[in-house]
């Protein structure tokens, strides 16, 4: 039985609404830290979906979207305009980036409309949540994707109820967080459906808070039982205009050099350096290489060195971002960046388009300079452990974590420069992504930033410590790894990640199907 439709909503009301709504998801991430209002944000979208049509609910969603990554990642305009050398056109970057990951919100809210006449307000919101999810993971895939700010990142902020996305994920967890949303939306007064509406919205609700606590609790037991490996991490916080000016760079290596002394004195099993730690192209810059080198020589413990390592093949230059295992026997196995910052990195289809070869856009890229991919090499492994290294932006992507710990991986490594977010809440929001992956596999992480936030992180998901924001010091962190008997692999790892890629493929069958029916009716009325 079709659902009683509501009265229309007009179309300036709508938009507000649906800015209304994605500025309180944005507020429910790291910085701002208004977490609980991810179980109510959406309502203000879906009371509008539900009295526009299809084409309107579009543009509702689509500014849901765009106001939400307007605000979450509002540090894209200082990075472009900043390091990049767009000064004001880092605004229109930021721009056109949230105005297309929108466009994602606004396909859902498309569908959502085309469906609300044909389901149930119970099954309408079931079926929301799973299209939810998988239009969040669908902004993964142009460019290699930037989706900075899912639906239940916010539960980061309170572990113990991130508990299920060892079952299903960071974005698995969207689809109930939708669901009570949708849910919610249709109460009101003299609603003789209420009482049920909220009965199954604090159902779920409860299912998500009593798994998450038993499981924190579990692992947090578990996570502190293990073997302990004392890392010791080197924050240098150099900053971002100063990284590869040569004329600072007798000033950097001297600062590594006194924090590798420094951990050195704690006798540490580990060594991390952050992300590009070496402000010179390794093997190519050779008076630096061969400090490096002697630096390494005289330490009895190995280091995790983040690198830019240049190869040259047929006449052609090569780089690579590396993490690279070297101790006082020289360098040993690596791990080359594979995921990429589209525009930041490398630029896509720079082969193909000659505009993306132009002055303008080399100046967006020139101030990180161009990667190539890095290709599958053997997992890392140093005294019997596997080592699943993540670099930055890597560590946003569940699947990242996910194959590190299909190869073996025992403890997660993240290596990153954040100095590129400035005074923002980025920093903050990319570290608590990486507290998603401990939770999804169930594996200790340690993070080591150029200028913080370094961290160790429990397979609870809890961070037991972290450091502050741009401090020069050496911290050595006692991370344990787990038992061998708990060393297995999370429902996540072995099924529950295929979750988001179904429900892309659902929310894209669907999208298909409306589009071949609305041309078709439009091409019998011609």
């Amino acid at each position: 039985m079709d659902a009683p439709q509501p009265k229309p909503i007009s179309f300036a009301f709508g938009l507000f609404l649906a800015a209304l709504g994605g500025l309180a998801q944005a507020l429910t991430l790291p910085g701002p830290n208004l977490w609980p209002l991810v179980f109510i944000c959406l309502i203000p979208l879906a009371y509008a979906i539900r009295r526009a049509s299809a084409k309107q609910a579009f543009f509702f969603g689509w500014a849901y979207g765009l106001v939400l990554g307007l605000v979450s990642f509002s540090w894209l305009e200082e990075v472009m305009a900043g390091y990049g050398g767009l000064g004001p056109g880092g605004v229109v970057v930021l721009i056109l980036l949230a105005a297309f990951l929108g466009s994602h919100q606004g396909l859902w809210a498309l569908l959502m409309a085309h469906l609300k006449a044909k389901l149930t307000p119970y099954r309408w919101a079931l079926v929301g949540g799973v299209l939810w999810v998988g239009f969040d993971h669908l902004k993964n895939w142009i460019f290699t994707g930037f989706n900075w700010s899912p639906l239940a990142l916010g539960l980061s902020l309170e572990p113990r109820l991130m508990g299920a996305a060892d079952l299903i994920g960071l974005y698995g967890l969207g689809a109930p967080l939708a669901a009570i949303n949708l849910w919610l939306s249709f109460i009101k007064p003299k609603n003789p459906q209420n009482r049920s509406l909220a009965a199954l919205s604090l159902a779920v609700l409860l299912v998500i808070g009593l798994y998450g606590f038993w499981s924190f609790t579990r692992w947090e037991k578990i996570g502190s039982q293990g073997p302990v490996k004392k890392i010791a991490i080197l924050q240098a916080s150099v900053e971002q205009e100063m990284k590869w000016d040569v004329a600072y760079r007798d000033r950097i290596l001297a600062r590594y050099e006194l924090l590798f002394h420094r951990a050195q004195r704690t006798d540490p099993w580990l060594i991390l350096w952050s992300e590009t730690a070496a402000p010179f192209a390794y093997g190519y810059d050779q008076m630096e290489t061969t400090w490096l080198n002697a630096l390494l020589a005289q330490s009895k413990a190995t280091s995790l060195v983040g690198v830019t390592r240049a190869e040259f093949t047929d006449g052609a230059v090569r780089q690579y971002n590396r993490a690279w295992l070297m101790g006082p026997k020289g360098p040993g196995p690596y791990y080359d960046k594979r995921h990429l910052v589209p525009f930041g990195e490398y630029l896509p289809l720079a082969g193909r388009l000659p505009i993306l070869r132009s002055a303008f856009f080399q100046g967006v890229v020139g101030a990180a300079g161009t990667f190539s991919h890095g290709e599958a090499t053997e997992p890392l492994v140093y005294e019997g452990v596997t080592l699943g290294v993540m670099i930055c932006f890597e560590s946003i992507f569940p699947y990242m974590a996910r194959d590190r710990v299909l190869e073996g991986a025992k403890l997660l490594l993240v290596t990153t420069n954040d100095a590129w977010f400035g005074a923002s809440w980025a920093p903050e929001q990319h570290l608590r992504q990486a507290a998603y992956r401990a939770v999804e596999s169930r594996r200790p992480l340690a993070r080591a930033a150029n200028n913080g936030i370094s961290a160790n992180i429990r397979p609870s998901g809890r961070i037991l410590e972290s450091s502050p924001q741009n401090e020069v010091e050496t911290y050595v962190y006692s991370i344990h790894l787990l038992p061998e008997e708990n060393q297995g692999l999370t429902f996540f790892v072995l099924f529950g990640y295929w979750l988001a890629p179904l429900s892309a493929a659902l929310a894209v069958i669907l999208l298909f199907r409306r589009l071949y029916f609305f041309f078709k009716g439009r091409s019998k009325t011609a």
